[in-house]
C-alpha cells in the first residue's frame, strides 16, 4: 500500500489520495476485532489501500453486468 508524503493511502486503481474510512489502527488485533461495525468496504481500505467497491472490482478484473 503506498502512502504520500502528505500521510494519505493511495489507490492503487485510481491514484485517489485519501484517509481510510477506519482511520489509522491502534490495536494489534484483527481488524474485525478493532473494528466490529465495519464494512467489508472499510476493512479492504486497511489491507489493500484500494479507496472504493468500484476499484476494487476493476483491479481484480470483476465486472459487474446488468
Amino acid at each position: 500500500m503506498e502512502i504520500d508524503e502528505n500521510g494519505l493511502t493511495v489507490c492503487p486503481q485510481c491514484g485517489k489520495r485519501y484517509t481510510p474510512i477506519l482511520g489509522e489502527r491502534t490495536k494489534d488485533v484483527c481488524i474485525q476485532e478493532e473494528f466490529p461495525k465495519a464494512t467489508a468496504e472499510q476493512r479492504e481500505q486497511l489491507v489493500t489501500g484500494l479507496c472504493s467497491s468500484l476499484c476494487f472490482s476493476k483491479y481484480l478484473g470483476i465486472n459487474k453486468r446488468k
